[in-house]
């Protein structure tokens, strides 16, 4: 009876010891009566509070961003906080405040850091995790509370740009910033089997507290397509419901009243999980609802957080057992989807939780305007139209070769574990190259490029002097996929659309017309063919034949002084 007693005892002073150590560790959120979001300095002081504590606990620095401050990392695990001796765990990303006003996976995780440490270390025996307390840090230091219209709470919060006021969430490719720079490298040193992204979402009202979005199954394809959409998601939304936390996809709708359907989110490669399609990543994106008091969404993205670790401790080995053969697939594949667009034959009924709405008159405007009543919640029958389809396909080549200087080209591969081969001598190689002769490009700026898209080309079988130093790409590995969707012309993210080779498409050599006349009379007096293709022209084109100028132009560009690097694309292709 004794013995049993002290136990007891011992128990309760254990408990006690505990719950104080717990409490020593808590957030600006609990103390702010769930109202404030830790600032960046209050937030950084916490971490390294919780890493001094405990050694499962490690925080470090991860290169740099644009705001002069470094990325700072914070591991979990219950044996070694380094990477290379976790390998056999499921790998779990999480980054927070790429848009700082959106800050409630700040706060979610550091209550998910200390529960697991309290509550629920079981789950590190068969996952390893790592969170980017502020990815955008220089928007989370330029704090207000005025700038999200939409959002309720908290009391203050970070702004979306950055330092060089860029949108983080579309520079995933392009790594315009030091931040963008910082996270591809980390992505290819973890590799992580899961990453997820917080979010506050924009758009219709409905009842729901979270949404989700996920990498597009049909785009990321293989057994990991099959294996997300019959198996992790639908994991994710019962554990969320067991939570009382119901989710359903992202509501990808901005116009209009919510009727009865919407449809899935097109996650190109500039966006988080658009890139993990192409690393054979699991990515995620939460979307708590902007309207949901600050606690509410701070605790719904705990919820799914959560949620996301015990299944990948559930299904630690066919998570990453699909993740290998996805990339033995990658590797050995002969071609690629290198574009797509929705399925509109194919949907899934679902019942979806939201509002009736109505128009009254705007006391602004006086025109008609649209609210939902929160006092009338329907339940309605919705159409989500989930599914993709390829609208654009490649053939996989042996390998390409990229022409050096192009350094920006360069890094952004590097970056993404992409292996450059020099070539140790000039060498003249048979290849398909690109020449461009069309595109369109937006009119105004676009997160610091004017960006293409619609590109149009034609490929030639041609033989070409390569330099020593220029660079064999070859294919026949895991990154094949993301190294087509950069170096394709019109891949919809790729380095073409985003100007990296926009120096090729100005033509740097000229002439003068009274000096070439003779030559372009001699040119076509030697060469019977093109002389027949030039009166063809002029016989078909009553403009060109009405044109002095651009019939002496054309007959340039068909002789040995026309540049032959003009609009061709300094990327070739070895079949």
């Amino acid at each position: 009876m004794v013995n049993a007693k002290v136990a007891l005892f011992c128990a309760v002073l254990l408990n006690f010891a505990s719950y104080a150590q717990q409490n020593s560790f808590k957030t600006r959120f609990e103390i702010s009566n769930k109202t404030e979001s830790a600032s960046y300095f209050e937030g950084i002081k916490w971490w390294n509070k919780l890493d001094s504590a405990f050694s499962e606990v490690r925080m470090q620095e991860f290169g740099m961003t644009d705001a002069g401050y470094p990325l700072q990392i914070v591991t979990l695990s219950s044996t070694s906080t380094d990477w290379k001796t976790n390998k056999n765990k499921s790998v779990i990303l999480i980054n927070n405040a790429i848009h700082p006003g959106e800050p409630d996976g700040v706060d979610a995780s550091m209550l998910l850091f200390r529960d697991i440490l309290f509550k629920h270390q079981q789950l590190l025996d068969s996952c390893f995790i790592v969170c980017i307390p502020y990815y955008n840090i220089g928007g989370a230091l330029n704090r207000n509370n005025h700038s999200r219209a939409n959002q309720l709470g908290p009391v203050e919060y970070g702004f979306r740009g950055n330092a060089q006021n860029l949108d983080l969430n579309r520079d995933f490719v392009k790594c315009d910033s030091r931040n963008a720079q910082s996270f591809a490298k980390l992505l290819q040193l973890l590799d992580p089997d899961v990453y997820i992204e917080t979010h506050v979402s924009n758009g219709a009202d409905y009842r729901y507290n979270i949404t989700y979005l996920s990498t597009q199954p049909d785009k990321i394809g293989g057994v990991m397509g099959t294996y997300l959409r019959f198996n992790f998601i639908p994991g994710l939304e019962k554990k969320m419901a067991t939570k009382n936390n119901e989710m359903v996809p992202y509501v990808n709708h901005h116009s209009g009243p919510l009727l009865d359907s919407y449809t899935t989110f097109y996650d190109s490669p500039r966006y988080s999980s658009g890139l993990t399609t192409l690393h054979s990543i699991y990515g995620f994106i939460t979307e708590t609802h902007m309207l949901k008091p600050f606690e509410i969404r701070v605790i719904s993205t705990f919820d799914y957080l959560l949620s996301s670790i015990e299944y990948c401790s559930e299904h630690s080995s066919e998570i990453k057992q699909s993740r290998q053969e996805q990339k033995h697939a990658i590797a050995n594949a002969k071609s690629f989807a290198l574009d797509w667009k929705l399925d509109e034959t194919t949907f899934n009924k679902m019942k979806f939780k939201g509002y009736e709405h109505g128009y009254k008159k705007s006391k602004v405007t006086g025109a008609n305007r649209l609210y939902y009543d929160r006092s009338k919640p329907i339940t309605k029958s919705m159409d989500y139209y989930g599914y993709m389809i390829a609208s654009k396909e490649r053939n996989k080549p042996k390998a390409y070769l990229l022409k050096r200087g192009f350094v920006d080209v360069e890094e952004r591969l590097r970056w993404n574990n992409v292996a450059l081969q020099e070539l140790t001598k000039d060498t003249v190689i048979e290849v398909v190259s690109y020449l461009i002769y069309a595109f369109d490009t937006k009119e105004t700026a676009y997160e610091k490029h004017y960006f293409h898209s619609n590109s149009l080309y034609t490929a030639d079988t041609i033989s070409w002097t390569f330099r020593k130093g220029d660079y064999l790409i070859k294919t026949g590995t895991d990154k094949d996929r993301f190294v087509v969707e950069m170096l394709e012309p019109d891949g919809p993210d790729s380095y073409f659309n985003w100007n990296f080779f926009d120096a090729i498409l100005q033509q740097k050599e000229w002439y003068s017309p009274y000096v070439f006349e003779d030559k372009a009379a001699e040119y076509l007096r030697n060469n019977n063919t093109l002389n027949q293709q030039f009166l063809a022209k002029k016989e078909k084109d009553k403009d060109f034949a009405n044109n002095a100028r651009a019939q002496l132009h054309w007959v340039y560009t068909q002789s040995q002084n026309y540049e032959k690097e003009h609009r061709r694309l300094p990327i070739f292709r070895i079949e």
